[in-house]
């Protein structure tokens, strides 16, 4: 089973902190080619795709057992026994796959050839979905920091992106399971035609996005904090943080903004009861003259039961004080910021793991301001294209991503997470903006280039002007129709390959 534990490595590797993202094009390859060769069982092709995934999760993950103890978890103890259980849980993904390549491919290269990517382009989009969805490692991720390969998110998303990934592994698959040296020749320059193809095609869409056209212009001001998780909740800091938030505001004052942005819950209160730090936000946006988008909690009484619903809020205080519009969090961290299902069974809440109790909001509408709306995006929720796509489908022209990921504390965690953002502007086609509380903050193009950051552990402000786009994509409009479709097209067509068994006096994976 060496060859499934290579995959997983290999795979590992592609992402930061290591961030060898060719390695994704390859990674695949040790385990395919054991899956066809050695003619697995079913139970060994499942047991090598479960170590395959226990590999690659563990070394993408290992970090969580790391969440830093004064992060609001009251039960540290629980982390490594929460790493290994999550694991073992996305482990079943790839175990499923290689399951599905052996029972419906029959060990026959052509039908893997048309089932792998796929096969497993689809399960991660069920991994992606519902209230345990979890998108992190999904294979298209790993090339986020080479724009020139992502531009294909603009017709089919990260799955298309990781999708044309598979196919390349499965070509050079294909060259070490193939007869013939024409054959194999023929595999691998399929492979490397595919890469190259992906690389000149997204720098010509690259050009593309870029152009610009009379699209209003706003300027920003990302402020980057940096609080202190050990004293951000601790009351007798509340005064300071507000005065840090003051100062902040001030000094990035000088290059003019049209709007601030600041980290999620860098008020460390709940402004709408806590009148005197309400009214320092309010004055503070008057005397700037400008509008101060800020994550605070909020809480509201349910009418039906009666009880005190607590939100993970954003909201927008306009030039002249008052606030006007509020985002609350709709896809809650599971196990962190909620247990599944508990907003429908609040006895859940009783349970105590260390997470909070958070209430999902309900809506995705964009925070529309004068001429302009975004879309406001909280933590976690950038890890799901979905979110994002239904913000500009109901107009947003940019998206704003606000996070605290101090808690991760000085792990591969942060880059992992800013990483993915990038893959929202491509989609969209519009600016991306993210305001973290320990970083990483930044803006984002919508070719995907990166403008201007700010490193971990670092106070700061990005300040830089963008432009409010209104064109919608292939992908804001269709979601990932363009990969569902020809998944299923290529299933069919790989079952029916794989049907015909294997022939006579050939090996079943051949051709």
């Amino acid at each position: 089973m060496w060859p499934a534990v290579l995959s997983g490595v290999m795979l590992g590797a592609a992402f930061p902190p290591y961030g060898v993202a060719a390695l994704a094009y390859i990674a695949l390859v040790p385990l395919v080619v054991s899956l066809l060769r050695r003619h697995y069982t079913r139970s060994e092709s499942f047991r090598a795709g479960f170590l395959f995934g226990f590999t690659f999760f563990l070394l993408l993950l290992w970090w969580v057992k790391n969440l830093l103890p004064w992060a609001d978890v009251t039960i540290p103890w629980l982390m490594t026994p929460a790493l290994i259980l999550a694991v073992l849980y996305l482990s079943l993904y790839p175990a499923l796959f290689c399951l599905l390549l052996n029972a419906l491919g029959g060990g026959r290269l052509k039908a893997a050839l048309l089932l792998g990517p796929a096969l497993w382009t689809l399960l991660e989009i069920v991994r992606s979905r519902g209230e345990l969805g979890f998108a992190w490692g999904a294979v298209g991720y790993s090339q986020s920091d080479y724009p020139g390969l992502i531009q294909l998110a603009e017709y089919a998303g990260v799955y298309g992106v990781g999708f044309v990934v598979l196919v390349v592994n499965f070509s050079f698959g294909a060259v070490l399971l193939s007869r013939g040296l024409v054959r194999r020749a023929a595999y691998g320059a399929c492979g490397l035609l595919i890469v190259a193809a992906t690389w000149k095609t997204g720098g010509l869409l690259m050009e593309r996005a870029r152009e610009t056209d009379s699209s209003p212009l706003l300027t920003v001001g990302v402020i980057q904090p940096d609080i202190d998780l050990r004293i951000k909740w601790d009351p007798a800091f509340t005064d300071s943080i507000f005065g840090l938030i003051e100062r902040q505001c001030l000094e990035a004052s000088s290059r003019k903004p049209d709007i601030y942005i600041f980290p999620e819950t860098a008020a460390p209160s709940y402004i709408k009861y806590e009148p005197p730090y309400r009214r320092r936000l309010s004055h503070l946006a008057v005397e700037l003259g400008k509008p101060i988008l800020i994550g605070f909690l909020d809480a509201r009484r349910d009418p039906k039961s009666g009880e005190m619903n607590i939100y993970n809020a954003a909201g927008l205080f306009s030039d002249y004080g008052a606030l006007v519009a509020q985002y609350d969090k709709n896809h809650l961290l599971p196990f962190g910021e909620a247990l599944p299902l508990s907003w429908k069974f609040p006895i859940l809440k009783k349970i105590n793991f260390g997470q909070g109790n958070f209430q999902p909001g309900t809506s995705l509408e964009p925070i529309r301001f004068g001429t302009w709306s975004f879309g406001t995006i909280i933590c976690f929720e950038s890890i799901f294209p979905e979110i994002s796509r239904e913000y500009v489908r109901k107009g947003a022209g940019f998206l704003v991503n606000i996070t605290n990921d101090g808690w991760f504390g000085d792990t591969p965690g942060p880059v992992q997470h800013a990483q993915m953002c990038i893959m929202r502007a491509v989609e969209n086609r519009r600016y991306l903006v993210r305001s973290a509380n320990s970083g990483i903050s930044m803006i984002v193009d919508p070719a995907g280039t990166v403008v201007q950051s700010i490193g971990l552990f670092r106070e700061g402000a990005i300040v830089d002007t963008i432009r409010i786009l209104s064109k919608r994509t292939f992908y804001s409009r269709y979601g990932d129709l363009a990969v569902l479709i020809p998944s299923a097209f290529f299933i069919l067509l790989g079952i029916r390959a794989g049907r015909r068994g294997s022939v006579r006096g050939r090996p079943a994976w051949s051709m």
